[in-house]
Order: C-alpha cells, then structure tokens, then sequence
C-alpha cells in the first residue's frame, strides 16, 4: 500500500529501503526543507469542460521532473524496486555537482564576421517568445541537420555517389538554420534568465554532433569515396573540436576563433560550398573535384585530394596552436608538468591510430559505419570534457569505449567485410543506446541539482520570483 512520507526522516528510510542515495534531498524536499508534509499540485488538460477530477492514490510515480519540485514527484514510499523505471547513472560526484552548480561560462573573441552578424541575430532573439527554453532553440535548430545528414547517408552511403541539386539546398538550409538558431540560444537564455551549465553542456553537445553533419555536407560535395584520406578528413574536425573543449578544461575560456577565422567562418564556407555545388550540379561538381592539377613542387595532384589535405592541414593548424598554448599555460601558471596536461588527448590519439589500422577491405564496405561509430566517440570524449570541465573532475584518460573499437578493428583482418559490417552496426547500435542512457542520465542530475527543466523555463526565471513551478 502506498503510504505518505510526512517526515524527513521517513522520506530517508523509505529511499534507503529502495536502495537509492537521498542526499539530494535533504536541501530541496519539501519534508527536510519545510518541514511540512505531502502537497500534490499540478495541471490537468481534459478534452472537455464538463465532468470531475478526483486525485486518489496509486503506484505511478513522475521521474521527468526535479526532485525539489514536489514532494509527491519523488519515488513513492511504497513502491517496489521492480516497479521503477531503469536506473540512472551517477555520472558526477556530489562535490562536481556542486562545482557545476556555481560554474560561469566565458566564451571567446568574437570575430568580424561575428560582430557584424551579431545585430541581426539579437533582433530574430528579440523576436522569439519568453517562454521558449534556449534548449529547445538549439534542439529545432539541430534537427534539420539530423536529417540531412540521414538523407546523404541514404543517397551516397559509401561517399561514392554525388548528391543530387535538391540535396545540397536541403544541406546548406540546414547547415543556415542551425549556424542561425545556434547562435539566439545563447541570447534567447540571457533575455530569459534561464542560462544554465546545463544549456551550455546541450549547446556545445549539439555543436559537437554538428560536425558530424557539417563535414559530412563536404564529404557529400567532394564524394571522396571509402578510402583512408576521406574519413580522416571528417575526423579531424570533431578531434579539433574535442581540443577546444581541452583548452577550456585547462584555460577556463572557450576558444571560438583564432584572429579573424573562427567557427561562424568555417560554417559559411560550408555552406557556400554547399549552395555552389547545388548551383552548379552533380555532373559540374563532378567533373571540378576530379580536375587534375599540375603544381609546383606537388606535381600532378587530383583537386578533391589537395582539398582534403589543406582542409586537414588547415584544423592540424588550429589544434596545434590548442595544444602548445595549453601546455604553456599549465607550466606558467599552475606549474603542472606538461605530460599531466597531455594526458587527455590519450583517448583521441588513441582513436586516430586505431582509425588508421582498419582493413581495407572493411573500409571499402563499410566507410559510413566506420566513420559513423568514430565520430560518436569523439562526441563521447568531448561531452566528458565539457561536463567535467564544468565541474572540476579529471578526465579519465582510459575510455572503456576503445576496448570493442579495438576489437572490431583487430577482426577486420580477419572477418569477411560484410559479416564485419554486421557486427559493426551491431555495436554501433549498442553503444548509441548506451550514449543516449548516459546522457539522460547526466539530465536528470543535473536537472535535479540545478532545479530546472531541460526544455521549459521555469516561473522564477520568467517572472524573477522564486517559485519552482513550470509553464506548461
């Protein structure tokens, strides 16, 4: 039978009987806090006027809100283990959650182009609802990209086959309204009030799977085919940005640009890349990428080549410039030895060697799944890097992750390449769920500590009061 938890104490044994911690409620429950006993409260949406509500009790229970709503929004007192739903991670440590808690964001210079788009991007802030969150901003403007990039994986799935005209539209649309959205969030949560570790984790998350899409537009343009060249070429990026994100964890400031060239620049070549070869067609794009040039010092040397490796060169450039300032700064200022800063980049090498050890053969049928699964451990890595950041715990430098990418890649001289295939978008499969229950899981305490929402704002931050209720 369900019984109410009137007391502190009561609320403690009865989390202790269920087997989970009830730290997190000795400041927010309305028991410990007030001491008072249960209130339900809520809004109910019927399909008609007429008829009655009754509130009686039951086995239900809400695990979408945070703890320090309600009371009666916690585990209920009586329920059993088997009726909860799976249990989340714990991802972060009290004292990280507290770190978080307190954490200030500080981004980079802004860049010309910046500064110049910056008006125009206040005003389509100014125009969005007070109740938006800044999180769903930054969610309708990434959707898009999910599916462009699905598109070019249905249309091109090895990187061989040209994209149509209507796919590069499709593309460079996506590629502006992202580039757009991404940039009012951040304003959108500063008008509101609603700015929040959380936001910044899910802004630059989002961003992170962005390069998964943004380099796969070029990829698209170029058709480069399934070779070695063309998926290190679409790593490097997420590696570069992983290495921005290192510079932060070490530096407290997000680099966003080096001198006049930063991230809104890269988007807009993207997208005029995109836009041209729309343009121009299939056949034209074609025809240019496969251009031989004869150049001195180079020799002959295929256009789409020379492309790959000065795009390479030109972000080897930037996560150079990353890691000698990191290195600097930490024997300067905090006099640590250079191979402790050096250590987090363990796991990315790591993944960049063991890119380089598939077999051709896999390569060549199965490019996409390689590179795919590659670039969502970079995400892996980079989200660590950003939430650990945030709050002050070390990076661990061994990532359980490389262990079946390692095995897969031994396999691949081994295994025929289609059976490996199979196995490949199993694991992917496998680890995609593990990722997305790894992410709720970072959700739901960081929602918790931080008392909030992740896709609605809350009164207090609407109204500047201290209510902790939502707007639904």
């Amino acid at each position: 039978m369900l019984r109410c938890c009137n007391t502190c104490q009561e609320l403690k044994e009865a989390y202790q009987e269920m087997g989970m911690p009830y730290f997190h409620i000795l400041d927010t429950a309305m028991q410990c806090r007030n001491s008072v006993g249960c209130r339900v409260h809520g809004d109910v949406l019927v399909s008609k006027v007429g008829g009655n509500v009754h509130v009686a009790l039951g086995k239900s229970t809400a695990f979408d809100r945070p703890a320090s709503l309600a009371a009666a929004k916690l585990p209920s007192c009586g329920i059993q283990a088997a009726a909860l739903v799976m249990e989340m991670m714990h991802v972060l440590s009290e004292s990280g959650l507290d770190h978080i808690k307190k954490h200030q964001y500080k981004a980079g210079k802004y860049t010309p182009l910046d500064n110049l788009l910056n008006p125009y991007w206040i005003q389509l802030a100014e125009a969005l609802p007070r109740w938006l969150a800044p999180n769903t901003v930054t969610l309708v403007g990434f959707c898009p990209l999910v599916i462009s990039y699905a598109l070019s994986y249905w249309v091109s799935p090895s990187f061989e086959t040209p994209p149509p005209r209507w796919l590069m539209f499709v593309m460079t649309g996506a590629l502006f309204f992202y580039q757009t959205m991404d940039a009012m969030d951040g304003k959108q949560a500063r008008r509101t009030g609603s700015s929040s570790p959380l936001g910044q984790l899910f802004d630059h998350g989002c961003d992170c799977l962005a390069c998964v899409a943004q380099t796969g537009a070029a990829a698209a343009v170029l058709s480069f085919g399934p070779n070695f060249l063309g998926l290190f070429s679409l790593n490097i990026l997420s590696s570069g940005f992983f290495m921005a994100q290192w510079e932060e964890y070490h530096t407290g400031t997000l680099p966003t640009a080096y001198g006049p060239v930063g991230v809104t620049e890269t988007q807009f070549f993207l997208m005029g890349l995109t836009l041209v070869s729309g343009l121009l067609g299939p056949q034209v794009v074609e025809s240019f990428t496969n251009m031989e040039l004869n150049l001195p010092l180079l020799g002959t040397v295929v256009f789409k080549t020379l492309f790959l490796k000065g795009w390479m060169l030109f972000v080897g450039f930037f996560m150079t410039m990353c890691m000698l300032k990191n290195v600097a700064q930490a024997l300067r200022e905090r006099g640590l030895p250079g191979a402790a800063v050096l250590q987090d980049l363990v796991p990315v090498l790591l993944q960049n060697v063991l890119l380089a050890c598939w077999s051709p053969q896999v390569v060549a049928a199965a490019a996409r799944e390689i590179s795919l699964w590659t670039l969502l451990l970079l995400f892996y890595y980079t989200a660590q890097m950003i939430l650990f950041s945030m709050a002050r715990m070390p990076f661990p430098m061994l990532q359980k992750w490389l262990a079946p990418y390692a095995l897969l890649v031994l396999l691949s001289w081994a295994v025929p390449p289609l059976l490996l295939r199979r196995l490949l978008v199993g694991l992917l499969t496998v680890f995609g769920v593990w990722l997305l229950w790894w992410l709720a899981s970072v959700q739901k305490q960081l929602t918790r500590k931080l008392e909030i929402y992740t896709f609605n704002i809350t009164k207090k931050y609407v109204n500047g009061a201290h209510a902790n209720k939502s707007i639904d």
